[in-house]
Parts: structure tokens; sequence; C-alpha cells
């Protein structure tokens, strides 16, 4: 595992300690998440490009339309 510093006003130092004792959690699992979130988000975008790219755009359109079809009756 590397460490990776991260340097910030003793203020926001104070307000992340008090947000992570909020949620029980240390500050170490607090950026653990916030990092884990990005990651995913990104990994997401990434996939959701890479499959519209090889989509069927007529097919999503008749999918959306008996998704909205459905969800009115």
């Amino acid at each position: 595992m590397k460490p990776i510093l991260y340097r910030c006003p003793d203020s926001k130092h104070e307000a992340l300690a008090s947000l992570a004792k909020a949620e029980g959690l240390s500050m170490q699992q607090l950026f653990d998440h916030w990092v884990t979130q990005a990651v995913t988000e990104r990994q997401a975008e990434a996939r959701f490009h890479r499959l519209a790219a090889q989509g069927n755009p007529a097919r999503g359109r008749r999918l959306l339309a008996e998704i909205q079809r459905r969800m009115t009756r």
C-alpha cells in the first residue's frame, strides 16, 4: 500500500476529523470511501461510453419507449 500525503489548513483538518467522527469512520476510512467512489464513478462512466459507442440507437429508443409505456400504465 502506498501513502498519499494530503496537506490542508488546520481548520479543514478539524472539519474532516469531525465529519469522520460523525460518520463513525477513521480519517483513513473516510478518504478511502471518497477515493473508491471517485474511481468507481470514473470506471462506470468509461464503461458507459464504451458500450454507447457499440450500441444501437434505434434499439435503445425502442427500449426507452417500452419502459415509459410500462411506467404509465
